[in-house]
């Protein structure tokens, strides 16, 4: 017996990593339910939209390490604790002495009037998806993408940027809605419409229609708009349903500590399909790339320790580029918060922080990202930022914006510390 992984997402592949340089003699099993092991996940819109190649999506060659075996196709079907083992659903079984659960999500699949049975309809999940997507939008290139959170956004804009006629439909009246304010999140959706991308916010479709069997328009908020691919990117739900029965689930949540340590001393787990609960009470969902990988390797290291280390900080911080439009997301606002924002719309640079209790809680960077790294220091190191805000905020982390006078800014400052000009 040896470390065993479910699942080869970011934490998935950077635990077997990190289980491989901390623990040597062991042997890792990794195994992973798709056909393929490694990939990157956020470069899939990338691929999709024909501007990077297959073999750049992945992280890692199966086969370099002996001590690393990989297992690609096999699925789980149950855990037995008892026996430590995993079963497979071809009937094999699987040891470990120590188990690291990584499975992700699955992607969200809504029923839609007249969607079924249609051609062009595709999740926005894993590679054989971007491979049917890139084979079918080589012909069809009207695409409707129904979600307009991390996934929905990237998705929209590459595929912009590669010639296709895009819509985003967002329930929520803005983009990024888990992730950025009204404020922020208008830049980015003025951003989109000045690359020609069509939303419509507020509302979810309402049904679809076909000829030829292939999707032909879809209708949200009474309108009927052109659609040969319509995309759906709305969200993913914990991968769990192998982990009925075994102890491991409470309200149908993989419930960890903040040391990544489920119920089983023996067994952790990391990444999208866990819900982190802290001392405090506090439920903690990931949903990042950076967050996956950094539990993924902390889970490795804990795997063997007496006293588990819990991870240092919950944050969600996140960066993209949106063709264009740099974007940091620091957290959600917090009831209580203290709101420090600078805007300058002329640029298309909007930069905000919530305070609270003595610590960067929170905010957005948008058009100009510089200072996110200091910034997240402050989030996770408990210092008090206060004698430091009126140079974080600053776009490029104090220095002029083109065509800004010193005198210009020193009012936007003022205005800004005596909380006016938001």
């Amino acid at each position: 017996m040896g470390i065993v992984i479910v699942g080869s997402g970011p934490a998935g592949i950077h635990a077997a990593l990190q289980c491989r340089e901390s623990w040597p003699h062991k042997s890792v099993t990794l195994v992973e339910g798709e056909n393929y092991a490694g990939y990157c996940r956020p470069l899939l819109p990338l691929y999709m939209a024909g501007q990077v190649k297959e073999e750049k999506l992945f992280l890692f060659k199966p086969g370099e390490d002996h001590r690393l075996q990989v297992k690609t196709g096999a699925k789980v079907q149950s855990l037995d604790r008892d026996r430590q083992t995993l079963r497979l659903e071809n009937g094999e079984e699987i040891e470990y002495e120590r188990l690291i659960l990584a499975p992700g999500g699955r992607p969200i699949i809504p029923r839609l009037e007249g969607a079924d049975g249609l051609r062009g309809v595709f999740p926005v999940r894993n590679l054989p998806d971007a491979r049917s997507v890139r084979g079918w939008i080589a012909k069809e290139q009207k695409i409707v993408v129904l979600g307009g959170g991390l996934v929905g956004v990237k998705t929209a804009a590459y595929l912009r940027s590669g010639g296709f006629q895009v819509a985003v439909v967002e329930k929520e009246n803005r983009l990024l809605p888990q992730a950025l304010g009204e404020e922020p999140a208008s830049y980015v959706e003025n951003h989109f419409r000045s690359m020609g991308i069509d939303l419509f916010l507020g509302g979810s479709l309402e049904a679809a229609e076909g000829e030829g069997g292939k999707i032909a328009r879809v209708k949200t908020g009474g309108q009927w708009i052109p659609c040969d691919t319509l995309l759906l990117a709305i969200g993913s739900a914990p991968n769990v349903s192998f982990l009925n029965g075994s102890g491991l689930l409470e309200e149908e949540k993989l419930r960890v500590s903040q040391a990544l340590q489920t119920r089983d001393p023996r067994i952790f787990a990391a990444g999208d399909a866990v819900t982190i609960f802290t001392p405090g009470g506090r439920r903690f969902t990931p949903w990042t790339w950076p967050q996956a990988v950094s539990q993924g390797k902390l889970a490795a290291v804990n795997l063997y320790r007496a006293q588990p280390v819990p991870l240092k900080t919950l944050t969600r911080v996140n960066s993209m580029n949106l063709q264009g439009l740099s974007l940091t997301m620091l957290g959600a606002f917090e009831e209580g918060s203290e709101e420090v924002s600078y805007a300058l719309p002329g640029e298309g640079i909007f930069r905000q922080i919530f305070l609270r209790e003595g610590r960067i809680a929170g905010g957005a960077l948008v058009g100009d990202i510089t200072g996110a790294g200091p910034m997240h220091h402050f989030m996770i190191g408990g210092k008090d930022p206060a004698p430091e805000i009126s140079r974080l905020i600053r776009p490029s982390f104090g220095f002029l914006p083109r065509g800004l006078s010193e005198r210009g800014l020193e009012r936007r400052r003022a205005r800004v510390i005596s909380g006016e000009g938001k």
